[in-house]
């Protein structure tokens, strides 16, 4: 890492140097210092590994749309010598530069470009390079455009911006270079703006903490509340409370998120959003990202929201903005989730199926994690798997499936190249080993790789791909086991009765109107460009039908999709939907809409 850095500051002095001596011939090359700056973003972004990005939450952007989205927060520049405008995330401070191009375009002044940097921004970052290499950028682009040196002070930070900075016996205190902290500087700002970093804290799979830290997060943030003793942080959700604290009342925020902002462990992010600001808009399947999930914008000022207030919804696939009332998110029941729809069609649709009387949650129908993940192994998967062999049937061994490539259509046949082997001693002996590494370090972390439940490997199950533009299903009565892109349900038994209850569910799972359902209600998460997901919390919500003539009809049909051949299934696949649209009250033209919508889904 240390080498790597030292090519960076190579290759900083070596732009300042180009800059510097060879000023004409980049004026030549390059129709201003952004356009310049960007080609260095993209050659910074090529040089950062797939590992580094993930462990650092560094999703870099050089699409001039989403940068000038992100700024459009900013609806004027006339009294800009007078905004007070902080990034906690600057990063190299693509966002700034772009923000001092876009005023220098506007009033071709020197002295406001001067005040800009001198008294109007202020810029943050847990890294120190990256404050110095902001610094260096901002210089750079005064040089480029006035032919002198920029010679007056910065407004930056070095800390770590989540954790409180009260003083000079606290571990993470720092200041400026006018000896500020971040602390005194609550409702100061006219406007915050950035990237925060993607950090999911204390998950199996992501950046441990120290356990004191934890409880401190906990403590210090006003969003969770005090039942809260375990579950998934992520920098996101401080990020945002701490730059609502840092805004003046009216004061306005513009950060890009990850989608998995719309996702369960962000629970009470959104309700402190609903009860402390004012959402402006909210700008989805953004481009521009090396990451799989998919990113948004979210704009907001801090006030509280007027009873009437509607949300602007901007998604690239619908020709003209949504408007949702802000009011209507505020549901606990429904975890304060952000949904919205296109058209008309769409709300009576989700209505009839939300609200039928007689339907249940397929959350309400599991207990005792009856609907779970199944192996969680992490690098470890050789030590539990080997490649297929003749001994599939020796106990405590099974068919390993794998994502799609086990599962590639709905009721599809299994299909697998390796074994796993449910070593419970292995899976403990690892676990107590880690567990010792971690508490050595404060880091409290109980369980680190999981095998799943036996049972649930012996019996009769339903597995359900996690990463699919449409709800795919199908039921294996074998033994069997799978990595965690299938989603595993069962009833932990192998009567005839479960088997029944397991052909109905799995009907409802693969018809068109749950993959409607779930695309309109965001269970299935999807970003153009990136990988859909599926969240098992979400995938709880799916409406299933409670009545028994209903269960039957299905469960008789599905017996039929699977015992004839493939060019006889569909008859009885539209079978089913032909059965839930009379079981929803769906009218023709309703049903066209759902069949269609899942189609340019």
């Amino acid at each position: 890492m240390q080498y790597f850095l030292a090519l960076l500051d190579l290759f900083i002095m070596s732009s300042q140097i180009l800059i510097h001596n060879n000023q004409t011939r980049l004026k030549g090359e390059f129709k201003d210092f952004f356009d310049y700056f960007i080609g260095y973003q993209k050659k910074h972004q090529e040089s950062l590994s797939t590992v580094d990005r993930k462990r650092n939450g560094i999703f870099l952007t050089d699409d001039l749309t989403i940068i000038d989205s992100l700024l459009d927060i900013l609806d004027s520049y006339d009294d800009i010598k007078y905004y007070k405008i902080l990034e906690p995330s600057c990063g190299k401070g693509i966002f700034l530069i772009r923000l001092l191009d876009r005023i220098y375009k506007l009033t071709n002044n020197k002295e406001i470009i001067y005040s800009a940097i001198n008294d109007v921004i202020y810029f943050n970052d847990i890294d120190p390079n990256m404050v110095r290499m902001t610094k260096n950028n901002i210089s750079d682009f005064y040089f480029y455009t006035f032919e002198e040196e920029y010679r007056g002070k910065f407004n930056s930070f070095n800390t770590d911006f989540t954790v409180s900075n009260n003083g000079e016996n606290n571990l993470f205190y720092c200041s400026n270079e006018n000896n500020d902290s971040f602390e005194s500087m609550y409702n100061f700002f006219d406007f915050v703006i950035g990237n925060p970093p993607y950090i999911t804290l204390y998950g199996r799979r992501d950046k441990k903490e120290n356990e004191l830290q934890r409880i401190k997060y906990l403590d210090a943030y006003n969003q969770f509340p005090d039942s809260l003793k375990n579950g998934k942080l992520n920098l996101m959700m401080l990020f945002i409370e701490k730059s609502i604290n840092l805004l003046k009342n009216g004061g306005k925020l513009s950060f890009i998120l990850d989608i998995s902002f719309f996702e369960t462990a962000f629970k009470y992010t959104r309700k402190y959003l609903l009860e402390n600001t004012t959402i402006v808009s909210i700008d989805t399947n953004i481009k521009g990202f090396s990451v799989a999930s998919g990113q948004m914008i979210l704009k907001l000022i801090k006030q509280q929201p007027d009873s009437t207030h509607t949300v602007q919804i901007n998604e690239s696939k619908f020709k003209n903005p949504i408007f949702v009332k802000q009011n209507d998110w505020y549901n606990e029941k429904d975890e304060f989730k952000f949904r919205w729809n296109s058209s008309e069609f769409d709300f009576i649709i989700l209505d009839k199926l939300t609200n039928k009387s007689s339907s249940d949650r397929l959350g309400e129908l599991f207990f005792n994690k009856n609907l779970r993940t199944c192996t969680m192994m992490l690098d470890m998967e050789n030590l539990f798997t080997e490649n297929r062999s003749n001994h599939v049937d020796k106990m405590n061994l099974y068919p390993y499936y794998q994502g799609s490539k086990s599962l590639r259509e709905k009721y599809g046949s299994f299909k697998f190249e390796k074994v796993f082997s449910y070593n419970k001693k292995l899976q403990d002996e690892i676990n107590d080993r880690l567990k010792i590494e971690l508490e050595s370090k404060g880091i409290k972390n109980k369980k680190r790789i999981g095998l799943g439940e036996q049972v649930i490997y012996d019996n009769f199950k339903i597995y359900i791909r996690q990463s699919a533009k449409q709800l795919i299903a199908s039921i294996d009565l074998g033994k069997s086991s799978a990595n965690n892109s299938l989603y595993v349900f069962s009833f932990r038994d192998s009567t005839n009765t479960t088997l029944e209850k397991l052909y109905y569910i799995c009907g409802i799972l693969n018809s068109k109107i749950m993959t409607y359902f779930a695309q309109k209600t965001k269970i299935i998460r999807f970003s153009e460009g990136k990988q859909p997901q599926i969240k098992i919390s979400d995938l709880s919500t799916l409406p299933i039908p409670k009545s028994s003539q209903l269960e039957k009809e299905i469960s008789l049909l599905v017996q039929k999709i699977y015992s004839e051949e493939e060019n006889e299934r569909n008859k009885y696949i539209n079978s089913i939907d032909v059965l839930l649209s009379k079981y929803f009250n769906l009218t023709e033209d309703e049903i066209k809409h759902v069949e269609n919508e899942v189609i340019a889904f």
